[in-house]
């Protein structure tokens, strides 16, 4: 959002990639960009990748993937590392619709001091797109300061782990208490999806002996 603002100058179009799994503050927030430049939704579908592949967690039983289970025998509960269900679910949609709109830059609100971020730097070609960071050296107080200047800054801005992309995601689990409680509190058909999804993590560790009972 806050390359949106500072950007928006020269910015064609922005692409927001809609898992299914939205909060409805984040599609308040997409429709609000939508007033500062054309904004391109993308659909993915992580309830069916999640099916297929499993669910996402830090800590994955090798056993539990779905590669795993091709090998060691069927399991009632599938896991996927993380990275392939962010990936699959929003990195890959969004990178192939800005291939598919011919884009030749691509704007970035990654920071250097993000706890998760890309190995792309700001300048990096990738695949003839060239990624553009440019809060880069910013902190997440300066992004805070400044959106504060822009626009009113939203509730979930302020959590460790702002990102509301999947109500139901058990990955992260170090950094997004705050987002879960807030889950709990607003949303509680949301929070009980997620403690569901949560409690068949559990047991597919403890089923292999990662965790005691």
């Amino acid at each position: 959002m806050a390359c949106l603002h500072l950007c928006r100058a020269s910015i064609d179009c922005a692409i927001y990639v809609d898992t299914g799994k939205s909060y409805p503050e984040t599609l308040a927030m997409v429709e609000y960009a939508s007033s500062i430049v054309p904004v391109c939704i993308v659909k993915s579908n992580q309830q069916e990748q999640n099916e297929l592949e499993g669910i996402p967690a830090d800590v994955v039983p090798v056993n539990y993937t779905r590669f795993g289970q091709a090998i060691a025998g069927y399991k009632n509960i599938r896991i996927q590392g993380y990275l392939e269900c962010c990936f699959q679910n929003i990195g890959l949609p969004l990178f192939l619709k800005a291939r598919e709109l011919g884009a030749t830059e691509m704007i970035y609100g990654q920071r250097l001091d993000d706890q998760f971020k890309a190995t792309s730097r700001n300048g990096d070609v990738i695949d003839g797109i060239t990624r553009l960071h440019p809060i880069e050296k910013w902190t997440s107080e300066d992004v805070l300061s400044y959106l504060r200047t822009v626009m009113d800054v939203p509730e979930h801005y302020y959590f460790e782990h702002s990102s509301l992309d999947c109500y139901d995601c058990t990955a992260f689990t170090k950094h997004t208490q705050d987002r879960v409680e807030f889950t709990r509190n607003r949303y509680p058909e949301f929070h009980r999806q997620y403690h569901a999804r949560m409690n068949l993590v559990r047991q597919a560790l403890l089923e292999s002996g990662y965790v005691e009972k």
